[in-house]
């Protein structure tokens, strides 16, 4: 579950890199990369969540973190 976790918070920091670099090229078609970037960011921050969340209520984590 750590590796996991972990895991998607660099995929979240890696996609939020991507975005900045797409932002700062510009360019043709850069907008729409960097949409798609934040979005797959947005994703995954909200897929993460939401896995923390289910894993607490299934009891895989705890408030003293993992078992």
């Amino acid at each position: 579950m750590r590796w996991l976790v972990i895991l998607c918070l660099v995929a979240i920091v890696v996609s939020m890199a991507s975005a900045l670099l797409y932002l700062f090229r510009g360019g043709e078609g850069g907008s729409s990369k960097m949409l798609r970037a934040l979005t797959l960011r947005v994703g995954l921050s909200v897929g993460l969540f939401v896995i923390l969340m289910v894993s607490y209520k299934l009891g895989w984590i705890g408030s003293q973190g993992l078992r």
